[in-house]
């Protein structure tokens, strides 16, 4: 007999691969078709192309304010790489909370500007995320009805439209992007091959630049546990693919991790020592359950009056489903359900505060107790556990689906018993609670998907707050629905809304300030705009001033963008240039044309002799630089090796 060497792949449990197995290619596209049509029935409110209709959610606007990086480059190009919008301006992609990286948010606020980009972002994130729920079920093997119903559920579950209560983007988008990096991540453990070990690293490096953080440490978290999945052998050949998905992971989210780490050092959050945000552990599954939404205002079990942070709502059925499958479940199936199971329980574990409120009471370094104190919101971490919670409730489904057809065979020639059973088969009934708990969640969550106008007075302020020159300004202290606009329009705002601070560093003071509550010190009013004063500087906090060698002061026009500042200036003796803009490493001055040296400190200062000047500033990050070719050098390397991509590994062999 004749030896024979052939290739097989490790496969999901063989009682559920079949259905995944035996689907071709265009029922396959169908179904991700419905889950897009019905999240755009979901997301309709957002399908207007009126700039002034913004969602709802107090942070909406300025949640989307860097995403205007993308009209500098189209105006500047380089200057894109400098923000001077903010409390004298910071490396743009060196923004950790920003979203301005992530692919959806380039194409479309390229294609739409900001306002209108953001809200069909918005739509395309809850297509994603149907999408990312239905691949996950499909890598499990899971059948039509379980790939579908998890679709469907997943664009009106909690983590997406219970979290748009608070109009913070960057956490829908991040939270959808850390679930998509499920799938790849199984496929890849269970065949190896080159090509899912590309898709892989795609999918965790748009997950690093989708912005805020919180969802990509439950992400962190949750990857341990991978381990628990079936995995190929041939390990040595699959550590080095591996090593392929971590290489295009790191070098295409290289425009953001370079400037990050870069930076880090003199990035400094805003802490909660006491975590006063953590709720226990065994409340945290309720919040699937709970469609209450004033519940979610008030402080019952322990946690803030802030919706956006807790609500997560699925529902009784699936969650009654996923444990279900916990409790009752194939053999071959045992890995993923522990999987997804401990998985969900990690997630909440880590939201609930517990851990990390541990840490930093335990760890010896000070320095990383603040950083864990810093993650002050935590309990958004729960959203990603409920792909995890769907995940499991599919496997229920899938097997709900294989009970009634194991007792109805259906031959090819007759498929039209299919809908015959619809109609009039009792065991149809499993149907009903599906649907319902569709009904249900969609009911609940789909109340924060709408829209509102702008507010009126947000363009009067914001024109009498400009200024011929660059100057400091200041919208109403804590109102976000003045920060994206005035962006847009150039203002440089000594408040704004950044999450962050830098560390070591203070603010320009004001020359004009808006104010709701009168005339603080230090100002006066020049005008009013409905209760709302505008009031200016008593004292000089010009933006280019000279400090002249006889002792007086001059004030110089400076206009400019982003990394871009041109300084016109006449003096009649030498003098000290002051520029209230943040210096940092990238920045560069050239007088007349010719470079020169940048002073000490805070600010950007040169020396200026005598006489009519025109002062050039402009800020070219090596990091910034180096990040953005590193990543073109990925999206290269992802070509290439798709192109040469291979079948999967050798996993066993098989004698004949």
């Amino acid at each position: 007999m004749e030896t024979m060497t052939t290739e097989t792949t490790v496969a999901p449990p063989s009682h559920t691969a079949q259905p995944a197995r035996s689907t071709t290619a265009v029922v396959l596209l169908i179904e991700i078709a419905v889950i897009i049509v019905w999240a755009l029935f979901v997301t309709r409110p957002y399908q207007t192309m009126n700039p002034d209709d913004i969602p709802i959610g107090r942070e909406y606007l300025s949640a989307i304010q860097t995403h205007h990086v993308w009209n500098w480059v189209k105006q500047c190009g380089p200057c894109a790489f400098w923000n001077g919008s903010h409390r004298g301006g910071a490396p743009s992609f060196a923004d950790p909370y920003g979203s301005m990286l992530h692919p959806l948010v380039i194409l479309t606020t390229l294609i739409w500007d900001v306002r209108n980009g953001a809200k069909i972002a918005l739509v395309a994130v809850f297509m994603l995320g149907g999408v990312a729920q239905w691949w996950l079920a499909y890598v499990l093997g899971l059948g039509r009805l379980a790939r579908m119903w998890s679709g469907l559920l997943a664009v009106v579950a909690g983590h997406l439209g219970a979290r748009a209560e608070n109009g913070n983007f960057g956490l829908l988008l991040s939270t959808v992007a850390c679930a998509l990096v499920l799938p790849p991540l199984i496929a890849f453990l269970r065949d190896g091959s080159r090509r899912m070990a590309i898709v892989l690293g795609v999918m965790t490096a748009q997950a690093l630049v989708s912005g805020q953080g919180y969802m990509q440490i439950g992400l962190a978290c949750l990857l341990p546990l991978a381990l628990l999945l079936p995995i190929a052998p041939h390990r040595w050949a699959l550590v080095r693919r591996a090593g392929i998905a971590a290489l295009v992971a790191l070098l295409l989210a290289s425009a953001f991790l370079i400037p990050f780490l870069h930076f880090l050092p003199n990035f400094q959050k805003d802490i909660a020592p006491d975590f006063p945000a953590a709720t226990p552990f065994v409340y945290m599954p309720l919040h699937f359950v709970i469609d209450n939404a004033e519940f979610y205002t008030t402080r019952e079990l322990q946690k803030l009056p802030y919706p956006y942070l807790y609500m997560n709502f699925i529902g009784w059925i699936p969650l009654l489903l996923a444990l279900w499958a916990i409790v009752q479940h194939h053999k071959q199936q045992q890995p993923y359900v522990r999987f997804l199971a401990l998985g969900a329980l990690m997630v909440l574990w880590i939201a609930s505060g517990g851990p990390l409120a541990w840490a930093a009471q335990t760890l010896p370094s000070a320095a990383l107790a603040e950083q864990l104190a810093g993650i002050r919101f935590h309990p958004v971490i729960a959203g990603l556990a409920v792909p995890l919670v769907l995940g499991l409730a599919a496997i229920r489904v899938n097997h709900l689906e294989q009970w009634y057809w194991r007792y109805q065979p259906v031959q090819p020639a007759q498929r039209w018993s299919r809908i015959r059973f619809l109609l009039f088969d009792w065991r149809a009934v499993i149907a009903i609670p599906l649907v319902l708990a569709l009904l249900q969640s969609y009911q609940f969550n789909s109340q924060w998907i709408a829209t509102v106008p702008l507010q009126r007075e947000v363009e009067p302020v914001l024109q009498s707050l400009r200024t011929d020159s660059l100057q400091w300004v200041n919208p109403p202290f804590g109102e976000h629905a003045f920060v994206e606009p005035a962006v847009g329009k150039g203002y440089k705002m000594t408040f704004g809304y950044r999450t962050w601070n830098w560390r070591g560093r203070v603010a320009p003071q004001p020359y004009l300030e808006a104010d709701r509550k009168g005339v603080a010190a230090g100002m006066q009013r020049r005008t009013t705009v409905g209760d709302i004063s505008i009031n200016v500087a008593d004292d000089v906090r010009d933006y280019a001033s000279l400090n002249l060698a006889n002792g007086q002061r001059a004030v110089c026009p400076a206009q400019g963008l982003g990394g871009n500042i041109d300084i016109r200036c006449t003096i009649p003796v030498d003098g000290e240039l002051v520029v209230l803009e943040n210096s940092w490493t990238g920045w560069q001055a050239e007088i007349d044309g010719q470079p020169v040296s940048l002073q000490d400190g805070q600010w950007l200062r040169v020396s200026l002799p005598a006489g009519e000047h025109h002062v050039v500033f402009r800020y070219w990050p090596w990091d910034g630089l180096l990040g953005v070719s590193l990543s073109a050098i990925g999206f290269v390397l992802v070509l290439v090796l798709w192109r040469f991509g291979e079948a999967p590994l050798p996993l066993r062999r098989a004698k004949e």
